[in-house]
C-alpha cells in the first residue's frame, strides 16, 4: 500500500513539474494584424444600422431628409443619390490602425460618399472603429464625417 501511495505521489510530482515547465515555456500568442476589407466594413455598418443618428458624434441632422433617425436611414438616402442620372460620385473607404483601450489593435474605418459636383463638391460619411480580433464594429465609436 505504501509503495502504491509513493508511486502515485511520485507520478503527481512529475506531472506537476511537467505542467509547470510547460506553462513557463508558453510563448505569448501574437495577434495577427490584418487590415479590414471594404466588404467587411460595409457588412458591419449594415449589421449596426439601427444606431440612432442622435447617438453618433456629429450625426444629428445629417440625413437626407428630416425623418432620418438611424444610420440605415442615412445610408439609404446617400446611396439612393448614386442612382440619379449623370451622377458623378464615388464611394471611398480608408483604414488606419490604432491601439484600443486595452492596447489591442483596432481599425479606424472611414466610409465616404463623394459628390463630384463642380459647383459644390462635398463628401458625407461615417467613421467607426472595428476591433482587429473579432472584426466587429464598436458601436460607441460611430461618428459622422464630411464636408460641404
Amino acid at each position: 500500500m505504501k509503495n502504491s501511495i509513493l508511486k502515485l505521489s511520485l507520478i503527481g510530482l512529475v506531472s506537476l513539474g511537467l505542467f509547470s515547465a510547460a506553462i513557463g515555456q508558453t510563448k505569448k500568442i501574437e495577434t495577427k494584424i490584418i487590415e479590414p476589407t471594404a466588404k467587411e466594413a460595409v457588412k458591419q455598418i449594415f449589421l449596426n444600422s439601427d444606431i440612432l443618428l442622435s447617438a453618433g458624434k456629429n450625426c444629428e441632422s445629417v440625413g437626407t431628409s428630416k425623418d432620418d433617425r438611424t444610420i440605415l436611414d442615412f445610408l439609404s438616402g446617400v446611396l439612393s443619390f448614386q442612382t440619379e442620372p449623370n451622377t458623378k460620385s464615388a464611394i471611398e473607404f480608408s483604414f488606419k490602425q490604432e491601439k484600443g483601450k486595452k492596447n489591442e489593435p483596432v481599425w479606424i474605418c472611414d466610409l465616404l460618399f463623394r459628390a463630384d459636383d463642380e459647383d459644390s463638391p462635398s463628401s458625407n460619411g461615417i467613421r467607426f472603429k472595428m476591433r482587429n480580433s473579432d472584426r466587429r464594429l464598436m458601436r460607441e465609436s460611430v461618428m459622422c464625417i464630411g464636408t460641404g
